[in-house]
């Protein structure tokens, strides 16, 4: 009984939906590839309380072109599947837009999400890149805005509703030290009030954690 209540648990946990950036302004160069796993702390508000659920995630990115890559993101119940382009490079400053279609079943719902959902992630990426020789990480600001459509199921009797959206003006601020051999590791702090067009605003969802690129 306790080993099933605790795979409830996790797959609870793992299902939610993920708001992590994890992008810096600079593609991957053409034909390169990059890993990242990540646990983060997706804080969410369950009834009337806020919890905090851990996250753990897996990505893959891929050089397309000169200044374009791709990739995605995926968790247990969702995934993620994005485009990255390089807009300005300047000495240690470069800035970036990406894009992606997010989709996912949450078995959690609460007062900020449904159970299943599509989600539309435009992002505007500025990072400002340290000296070299520098141990100082690179600091990465993204603009994380979203507009998520949610299905009218929900696990809890009593607070079913019809289809609506979700729109979710939000930011993240993460650092990212290099390792050897191409390796990264970051630490990102995202956050994102909501607001439910018909039904004003809702509780907003915090998001943060670690995570390594190899």
């Amino acid at each position: 009984m306790i080993a099933r209540c605790a795979i409830l648990v996790a797959l609870t946990a793992s299902g939610c939906a993920s708001h992590a950036s994890r992008l810096s302004a600079t593609p991957l160069a053409p034909g390169s590839g990059e890993i990242g796993v990540a646990v983060d702390a997706l804080v969410v508000e369950r009834g009337r309380e806020p919890v905090a659920l851990p996250l753990p995630q897996m990505s893959y990115r891929r050089g397309l072109r000169p200044g374009i890559d791709i990739g995605g993101a995926a968790h247990l119940a969702g995934a993620e599947a994005s485009v990255r382009l390089a807009l300005l490079e300047r000495a240690r400053v470069a800035v970036a837009w990406a894009g992606g279609l997010a989709i996912g079943f949450e078995p959690v719902t609460n007062n900020t999400t449904d159970l299943i959902y599509a989600r539309a992630l435009p992002r505007l990426i500025a990072e400002l890149r340290p000296r070299p020789g520098s141990q100082w990480p690179a600091w990465i600001a993204t603009a994380v805005p979203s507009l998520t459509f949610t299905g009218p199921l929900t696990m809890f009797g009593g607070v079913a509703g019809n289809a609506r959206f979700i729109v979710r003006p939000g930011a993240a601020l993460a650092a990212r030290w290099p390792l050897h051999d191409g390796r990264a590791m970051w630490l990102e702090l995202t956050a994102q009030p909501a607001y439910a067009i018909g039904d004003g605003w809702i509780a907003p969802s915090y998001q943060g954690g670690a995570a390594f690129t190899f």
